[in-house]
């Protein structure tokens, strides 16, 4: 069942048994409180006739206290009581000259000079019976006692009959109301559920794929501040699946580039290694094209493993943890140079460091390689006769590595991508030296696992920046090394 129809139904039998309970009851209190009120008033003028019967006795007996004429004195006056009340029947008697409509259990059980009365339903008529028992004398001597009966019976059949009536009006009314209720509370319950509609019909959208739609948040007269809550929830909710989507898309997309990428570059030194290899199977070659054919094949080799070995590198440091040592600044930039002259007489670089000395924290033999990393990558963006520089500043309670070049540099839409693997920014440069677009990405994940990253600042045709932190030990100490 619909959460609209819900909410029909329950408010519908809410607001149904509430007004129709209510105005029963309401009924019937003004029923009790008449009836009440009809009993009151006919014991109290059964209790009026009695007195004035006890007085009339009275003073009969002093005129006469023959039993005749007793007699004739209560008929007498039983006729006058008749007379002065239009809606009430009085009967005055003793038990076997009464007429009484239950004999038989409430006179026999009223006790002499008690009063009682009873509701009597005769057929279609109703009536209430009140009945005074008494014991009249006449005489001093000798008096004369007899029991007698006074009793009240009034019609009270127009009061069951308006209660009557009240209901069965109450009763169309109830009908009507029901009606009107019902039509305002589908009106209600359509506007109330409006907003949960739409949400619904939002959430089928983005599950079907359009992962930019979004509820209204707004608040509206008839969305109420719950609804809007959940609407701006469901909003950050599919805000947040957008985004994941986006970066699932974006890794297959790297994915994808990855390996075409990786493919390509292993593609060109194999081709280059398969054809001089069949230049030397199928061709009577001198001693000289056999060197150079030699050469090639190991030129491309080498290019493989070290690719390979690169890859492997990256592959690694994504899904690894290192353990981070006490090292001396001057001890990481000294054992770096060293391993760079190789590199640095290759292109005719000249390398100048100029560092603070610090303790810090890090892996050596991995930042030594980050280190002649970006060394490597300055160099064969330098021309011959360039100069290198590598500073270490201590800066912001870290220690701040830079290699700084004064080579082609790199245009400022490229920065973004220089990092991701494979990614070249002059590919017919890089490759003539070697490269295959793998240093800076590894570069990077050592940064990461120092809890850095790199900052590539470059001007193109001026020079490259590039810098990375470390933790502070020792007299600088921001994390405890030890």
């Amino acid at each position: 069942m619909k959460f609209a129809w819900k909410i029909f139904f329950i408010s519908f039998v809410i607001i149904i048994l509430s007004f129709g309970v209510g105005g029963f009851l309401l009924i019937n209190s003004v029923f009790t409180t008449s009836l009440n009120n009809k009993i009151q008033s006919v014991c109290d003028s059964n209790a009026y006739i009695t007195s004035s019967l006890y007085a009339v006795v009275q003073n009969t007996s002093q005129i006469d206290n023959n039993e005749a004429y007793l007699r004739f004195t209560i008929s007498n006056f039983s006729e006058q009581v008749n007379h002065n009340t239009s809606n009430t029947t009085v009967n005055i008697d003793s038990v076997d000259g009464n007429n009484f409509y239950d004999k038989d259990s409430f006179i026999a059980n009223l006790q002499n000079n008690n009063r009682g009365h009873v509701i009597i339903d005769n057929g279609n008529k109703k009536y209430i019976q009140a009945v005074s028992k008494i014991i009249l004398s006449i005489g001093d001597n000798l008096p004369y006692e007899e029991l007698y009966y006074v009793e009240s019976i009034a019609d009270i059949t127009d009061i069951y009959q308006s209660r009557d009536s009240y209901c069965r009006t109450y009763q169309i009314i109830l009908i009507g109301v029901a009606l009107f209720a019902s039509i305002l509370l589908v009106i209600f319950s359509h506007f109330i559920t409006k907003p949960l509609v739409r949400l619904s019909e939002v959430s089928k959208e983005i599950a079907e794929g359009n992962f930019s739609k979004r509820a209204q948040t707004h608040k509206g007269a008839i969305k109420t501040k719950e609804i809007a809550e959940l609407s701006y929830n469901f909003n950050t909710m599919a805000q947040y699946v957008e985004d994941y989507v986006e970066q699932l898309e974006r890794a297959a997309q790297s994915r994808d580039d990855f390996v075409a990428d990786f493919t390509h570059e292993l593609k060109t030194p194999l081709t280059s290694v398969i054809g001089y290899a069949d230049m030397l199977r199928s061709y009577q070659l001198d001693d000289a094209q056999r060197r150079e054919c030699a050469d090639f094949i190991y030129k491309e080799g080498k290019r493989l493993e070290s690719l390979s070995l690169n890859l492997l590198n990256l592959i690694v440091l994504k899904n690894d943890e290192i353990n981070l040592v006490s090292v001396k600044s001057d001890t990481i930039i000294s054992e770096t140079g060293n391993s760079v002259l190789f590199l640095l007489k290759k292109y005719n670089i000249q390398l100048t460091t100029d560092f603070e000395h610090a303790t810090i924290s890090a892996e050596p033999s991995l930042l030594k390689t980050l280190l002649y990393n970006l060394i490597d990558n300055a160099c064969k963006a330098s021309e011959k006769g360039q100069t290198i520089r590598l500073t270490g500043r201590i800066k912001d309670g870290k220690y701040l590595f830079s290699v700084i070049d004064n080579g082609t540099g790199i245009p400022q839409s490229e920065l973004k991508k220089i990092t991701e693997p494979f990614y070249m920014v002059d590919k017919s440069r890089a490759r003539s030296m070697g490269g295959a677009g793998l240093g800076l990405a590894l570069c990077n994940e050592i940064a990461k696992l120092h809890g850095s990253m790199l900052n590539i600042d470059s001007v193109y045709n001026k020079g490259t920046t590039v810098s990375f932190t470390t933790e502070l030990c020792g007299s600088e100490e921001v994390l405890d090394c030890e």
